[in-house]
């Protein structure tokens, strides 16, 4: 059984009174909807969010990775989605596993962004062509399906050096589409230190940071990066790219990632 054929629906239909150019008129508009889901490793409650409920499993190894919790997905003996609940078996290195999550947030995590206090920067070697990165804004377009048709959805793309895409998701919330496009690309085997990250939302230092533990260093949106976002880049040796609307761009750090030429 494919647990994930019994969640929720992604949209309804919404009756409402609409005004456009001066007319008044009643029908009904399709929105999304919104699950919460609680998130437990090794029976510790890890996450509490508000999420869009498709890609389950991708989530919770995305999120795990991307919130420090696991270092890889290897790691993971089980995962069991009966919502509101998603429970995680794994293999932790930690002695410990705490909690400090955002709870009912379809935001970010409040955990500490690196607990130990060490920030071991990125390794180069990722070199995009700029007429690369500009054309992978095409494909926030191709995988925004449920944005197009209600407005209330965020993106995320990973795609390998060469162009391919490797997974694309919507959520409702821009962190859960990073857990949800990591998580879907290891599920594949990918190697995400040779990919870049395409999202549609704005870049704070809990977006990057996500990225970061992921092995992903280049990170591109069409939207704003934050002063957070981008110091923590700066140190972590990360290439991050804003307003990226072909065929303009803003490159906050690591510009020799990106050839120009």
């Amino acid at each position: 059984m494919n647990q994930e054929e019994h969640v929720p629906g992604v949209t309804i239909r919404c009756p409402v009174i609409r005004i456009k150019d001066g007319d008044i008129s009643e029908t009904s508009v399709e929105v999304c909807t919104e699950s919460r889901v609680i998130l437990y490793l090794n029976g510790v409650v890890v996450g509490d969010l508000s999420i869009t409920p498709i890609d389950l499993k991708p989530f919770a190894i995305g999120f795990l990775i991307c919130e420090g919790y696991l270092c890889s997905e290897k790691q993971i003996k089980e995962i069991l989605i009966d919502l509101p609940d998603i429970r995680v078996t794994a293999s932790v290195v930690h002695d410990e596993i705490t909690g400090g999550f955002s709870k009912n947030s379809s935001g970010g995590s409040c955990r500490d962004l690196l607990p130990d206090g060490i920030l071991i920067p990125l390794p180069d070697g990722l070199t995009l062509k700029y007429e690369n990165i500009i054309s992978s804004m095409d494909h926030v377009n191709d995988y925004s399906v449920i944005w197009r048709r209600t407005g209330g959805m965020h993106c995320s793309i990973i795609i390998r050096e060469d162009g391919k895409v490797i997974s694309g998701v919507e959520d409702m919330g821009r962190h859960s589409t990073v857990d949800k496009a990591v998580g879907m690309a290891l599920m594949k085997g990918t190697d995400l230190s040779r990919c870049y990250l395409v999202c549609s939302g704005r870049l704070p230092v809990d977006m990057v940071a996500k990225a970061y533990r992921a092995g992903i260093s280049v990170m591109i949106s069409n939207n704003a990066a934050f002063a957070g976002g981008i110091e923590f880049a700066r140190k972590a040796n990360m290439t991050l790219a804003g307003f990226v609307r072909p065929p303009d761009m803003t490159i906050y750090t690591g510009a020799e990632r990106i050839d120009l030429t």
